[in-house]
């Protein structure tokens, strides 16, 4: 049997983008964005100077949880949940090739708050869900970006 309280494993994906890095890093500085390119992302609001409220789509149902930027500028953007999850994420971009392309690392983890919740959430396959949406957030990124420079 699975145990239920073990912490997810975090998730660590990178995706190389054929744009400027300094392009992708200004474009993911800017949190709001995150709903353009951020699969199950459904809307982002800005609460007060680095703090935002988003409605994610879940396995588990719709959550709304608060998160703070912690730290953006020079290729990274780093967050914490505030309310409902406990965790956050981190994006990074690294120029290749001269800078005219990069890599684009995210890694993320979370837990949902309510313990019986999460239960939930794991027996609905939560984890499975976010990498892939992880995974597919990186893609999207990919393609906005790529169509910006070639576009």
């Amino acid at each position: 049997m699975r145990d239920e309280t073990k912490t997810p494993e975090p998730i660590a994906i990178e995706q190389r983008v054929d744009a400027p890095a300094e392009s992708v890093s200004s474009y993911i500085n800017d949190f709001r964005n995150a709903k353009e390119w951020m699969v199950g992302v459904g809307s982002i609001e800005k609460v007060s100077e680095n703090s935002y409220r988003l409605m994610l789509e879940s396995p588990v149902g719709r959550l709304e949880p608060e998160a703070q930027v912690l730290e953006h500028g020079n290729g990274l953007i780093r967050w914490s949940y505030l309310t409902t999850i406990e965790g956050g994420g981190e994006v990074t971009v690294h120029p290749k090739d001269g800078g005219t392309s990069c890599v684009v690392s995210y890694t993320g983890d979370f837990r949902l708050k309510n313990k019986a919740l999460m239960r939930a959430a794991r027996f609905v396959g939560i984890e499975r869900f976010a990498r892939k949406n992880a995974e597919r957030s990186l893609v999207r990124l990919k393609q906005l970006m790529e169509a910006r420079r070639f576009g």
